[in-house]
């Protein structure tokens, strides 16, 4: 869980295929051990009074839309865009987070 909130979601961007998970942010939810979903209608679930934190794997061409989603659904979230339209991209910015121990970009 990340430093200061209840909840630290790990949300994958739609298109994004389950290697982008299992190899580019094994490191970092080993570290940090966020919740990792698909399902950003899962913030509705969460009291508000709640401090929750999101970081979104996507790739250029769908971050905006899973950005506007997401703060649709909870517009006071801490939201943590990681964008990279290649996988060993990805695996690197996230690697380099967790062997840091930040989180957040």
């Amino acid at each position: 869980m990340a430093e200061g909130y209840d909840y630290h979601f790990m949300i994958l961007a739609p298109g994004l295929q389950a290697a982008w998970f299992f190899q580019a942010a094994r490191r970092y939810w080993q570290r940090f051990q966020p919740i990792v979903t698909d399902n950003w209608g899962l913030l509705l679930y969460i009291a508000p009074e709640k401090e929750v934190a999101v970081t979104v794997l996507a790739r250029s061409d769908t971050s905006t839309f899973a950005k506007e989603q997401i703060l649709a659904q909870r517009s006071n979230v801490r939201l943590d865009m990681v964008v990279a339209d290649e996988l060993p991209l990805m695996e690197s910015i996230l690697d380099a987070r967790a062997n840091a121990g930040l989180p957040f970009g």
